[in-house]
């Protein structure tokens, strides 16, 4: 749909797939948690701040459960599996293109001079940064799973200068 200023002007051009249709008695995910005791936000912000849950039981089973399910899905079809540092040196971030404009959403460790990455695409797409990748070398097929370690835009985290 074309970009527009008001819900009005959000002119939908095409759908597709099934739209569920949710019973009556459906139950919206914010009580599911609660119900099942699966998600902690208050302990979360306790331990390091806003927007940082703390995934417990079933909750921390099915976070996980999904990685595996998604790296297997693509491991099955053809994908090679890194499990890649969680952190990149300055070259590495400016490889991806995070560097020099998203320095404000970036956790930097100044004593080492690393960057926490914002994505696991960061360390593993500069697996061949300064190579040129032979034309019988494609297609490139990688998949991988990493914390995220990014202030989110809108989030609660409060952003600082330096």
């Amino acid at each position: 749909m074309p970009a527009g200023k008001t819900p009005v002007d959000n002119v939908v051009i095409r759908e597709g797939g099934n739209k569920p249709t949710l019973s009556k008695d459906a139950v919206p995910h914010w009580d599911l948690i609660k119900k099942y005791d699966i998600v902690d936000f208050e302990i979360g912000a306790k331990i390091t701040g806003s927007g940082f849950p703390l995934y417990k039981g079933k909750g921390a089973k099915l976070q996980r459960s999904l990685i595996q399910y998604f790296l297997d899905f693509n491991t099955k079809a053809g994908y090679t599996e890194y499990l890649p540092p969680f952190m990149v040196n300055e070259a590495s971030a400016y490889g991806t293109g995070q560097l020099p404009d998203k320095e404000g959403q970036m956790y930097y460790m100044p004593a080492d001079n690393f960057y926490m990455i914002p994505t696991s695409e960061v360390p593993v797409t500069n697996i061949y940064r300064d190579e040129i990748v032979k034309e019988t070398d494609l297609p490139v097929k990688m998949t991988a799973y990493s914390p995220c370690f990014r202030r989110e835009a809108g989030s609660l985290v409060k952003m600082s200068a330096g």
